[in-house]
């Protein structure tokens, strides 16, 4: 199984979004685990599920497991763990690596292809859990100043994780989101962020399409949707790259 973290510390990075329809992509081709980690549940309504007030994914650090949260969703192939909406990651003194024995007790990598994360927006035990896991890290980003900055923090938050803990560092992927050709900061930032971390960790961009937020009221990925649109075609296409180079990270590494 191959675990995608989709996080950034910046909000509105349309991460959820990118999350949501990345997971049920993956779902066309192969069995996906999608976790709710961020506690507001966006991804759980992104893909036609119900919040949880009383078992959710989070429900592993009050001693669950993990297996007993899993729900169906809009894709056959995608399996949800949804967010427990009232948990309160500050109420726990010691949350290290509960995520990570959940996998290894439960035997989960020997159920699913792959395991997609979506991550709350801040640097607390939920976003260190999920990157104790991480075998890919996609970030998405809006392309300005602050955006770039956040693409620097996490980077930084992702490396200072696997010194701490030991490990390889995951694959990095960086999307640009709410992307316009046409406005010259989008393209400078862009750019800046290619010089800055490496062409190579860059996926093509997300336009802006109004479809993306209204996707949430249906409950159904666009990417899903039979209705061509610029969303669905430019995710269509992130899912292909992510697939190509997990392909060649597997030949090389």
């Amino acid at each position: 199984m191959k675990t995608i973290v989709i996080s950034n510390r910046k909000g509105g990075s349309a991460k959820t979004t990118t999350a949501v329809n990345i997971a049920s992509g993956l779902a066309k081709h192969s069995s996906v685990l999608l976790l709710d980690f961020d506690t507001q549940g966006h991804a759980s309504i992104g893909v036609g599920c119900d919040l949880s007030e009383e078992l959710g994914v989070h429900s592993i650090f009050s001693g669950k497991t993990l297996s007993e949260t899993f729900i169906p969703t809009v894709h056959k192939n995608l399996t949800l763990s949804p967010a427990l909406v009232f948990f309160d990651v500050y109420e726990y003194a010691d949350l290290r690596g509960v995520l990570k024995n959940r996998f290894k007790m439960e035997s989960i990598t020997e159920f699913f292809d792959y395991c997609v994360i979506d991550t709350p927006p801040t640097f607390d035990a939920l976003l260190k859990n999920s990157l104790e896991v991480a075998d890919s890290v996609v970030i998405p980003f809006v392309p300005h100043h602050l955006g770039v900055v956040a693409v620097g923090q996490m980077l930084r938050a992702l490396y200072q994780s696997a010194t701490l803990l030991e490990r390889k560092v995951a694959e990095v992927y960086i999307l640009p989101v709410m992307y316009n050709p046409h406005i010259p900061e989008h393209k400078e930032c862009v750019e800046k962020v290619k010089k800055s971390f490496g062409e190579a960790k860059m996926l093509s961009p997300i336009g802006i399409d109004i479809k993306l937020s209204q996707q949430f009221e249906s409950g159904i990925p666009i990417i899903l949707d039979e209705k061509r649109s610029r969303g669905l075609q430019d995710y269509k296409r992130c899912v292909e790259e992510l697939l190509e180079r997990f392909q060649g990270a597997e030949m090389y590494g």
